[in-house]
């Protein structure tokens, strides 16, 4: 059956179902980064708890009731609902996309193409309903694409289809849940998942998921690793935004120095298979840095993840921060991994960004004075076998 926007079905009624699963699909650029995610709700629409809000972080609600997870049988991204599972406080259960720093890199579901959400019994695999969604969208970065609503004690779904500026950021404040409202950045910070920061002091090693934050102890000095496990030979960039806002990169053509400003040295051009180190000998002298990795055009092409490329953060203090890669793109000269952010004076935020050029564009990214950063639009690299 193919729905229309405000169309409602029938899902679990004379059917007898146990689960209820939303496949969702789509078409558009791999540099617009879209994501599934779901919040439970109560019966007066709102989602009560933290725990009620299934995305890419945290992919299980109360009781399992509901589980979010990567592409499967065809679909991007997949919603599973276990019926007998569902708190009896929660009602109806909205399905949504979003995309990531949508208004920052001027994407926008408009861009977005074949958007279509199926409903299906997961266990024989039986089709109820498709959804062509998104159409007439067009700056919106958020889109709730149905409701799965409780209704004499059955199942339905309501095909929605109504978008949102805002990112997940306006989805969580639509829903119920709190998050800064001080600005535009602010608010797309707090929707992202953040590890509760640590203790100084504290031991720690931990290894980020999609898109997530840490706040560890700010340290006298800071080592950041690029590793990689392939022949290909890959660079180390680390651009900075220092706190007299001047704004730069250190890289294997300018390896900078810890005597002089931005206090920032890489250890050399590694040339090969291995690791590239950088070295912030004055943290304090910093706002924000940004670490990317550069593949050399003469490389040919293959994925970042393939190579298994990741960045490691080092505070000397026995704290340290792993940013591996998880999407696959085998046509991207470059990927920024990872974001600190220096500006509070007793901890710094390490963050897994995860994003990449667009296929065959050697423009490198920049990062911009309020710490924010765009790829595709800086200078382009050329790296040869002269270099």
């Amino acid at each position: 059956m193919i729905l229309t926007k405000g169309q409602k079905i029938d899902v679990t009624k004379g059917r007898g179902m146990t689960d209820i699963a939303i496949g969702l699909s789509w078409q558009a650029d791999p540099a617009i980064d879209i994501n599934a995610s779901a919040f439970l709700l109560n019966q007066a629409g709102v989602c009560a708890q933290d725990e009620d809000m299934i995305f890419y972080n945290q992919q299980y609600s109360r009781q399992h009731a509901v589980a979010h997870s990567g592409p499967a049988n065809g679909d991007r991204e997949l919603i599973k609902i276990s019926v007998g599972k569902i708190p009896s406080d929660i009602h109806k259960i909205a399905v949504t996309l979003t995309i990531h720093e949508g208004e920052l890199n001027g994407q926008a579901f408009s861009q977005v193409r074949s958007a279509v959400g199926r409903i299906y019994n997961p266990i024989n695999g039986e089709e109820l309903g498709r959804f062509n969604f998104g159409e007439g969208l067009s700056k919106e970065t958020a889109i709730v694409v149905g409701e799965f609503y409780l209704y004499t004690g059955e199942w339905k779904f309501s095909a929605v289809g109504s978008g949102f500026e805002g990112g997940l950021a306006a989805l969580v404040k639509n829903f119920g849940l709190n998050v800064s409202s001080e600005s535009h950045a602010e608010v797309a910070a707090a929707a992202e998942p953040v590890i509760s920061p640590a203790k100084p002091n504290q031991l720690l090693k931990v290894e980020l998921k999609k898109k997530e934050s840490i706040h560890i102890q700010k340290s006298a000095k800071v080592t950041a690793t690029l590793e990689w496990q392939t022949d290909k030979d890959l660079d180390l960039y680390c651009f900075y935004v220092t706190k007299d806002r001047q704004v730069g990169k250190v890289y294997y053509r300018n390896l900078g120095s810890p005597h002089t400003a931005p206090y920032i040295q890489l250890d050399g051009d590694a040339l090969g298979h291995g690791k590239e180190t950088i070295v912030i000998h004055r943290p304090e002298a910093l706002s924000f840095v940004l670490f990317a990795a550069y593949s050399a055009l003469s490389n040919g092409t293959g994925s970042f993840k393939s190579m298994k490329v990741r960045a490691v953060v080092d505070n000397h203090q026995g704290q340290t921060v792993t940013a591996p890669l998880l999407e696959k793109n085998d046509y991207a000269y470059w990927v920024a991994i990872a974001h600190i952010d220096f500006t509070d004076a007793k901890q710094m935020r390490v963050s897994h960004v995860e994003k990449y050029s667009k296929d065959g564009v050697e423009r490198s990214p920049l990062l911009y004075e309020k710490g924010d950063f765009k790829m595709d639009v800086g200078p382009e690299e050329f790296k040869d076998d002269w270099d």
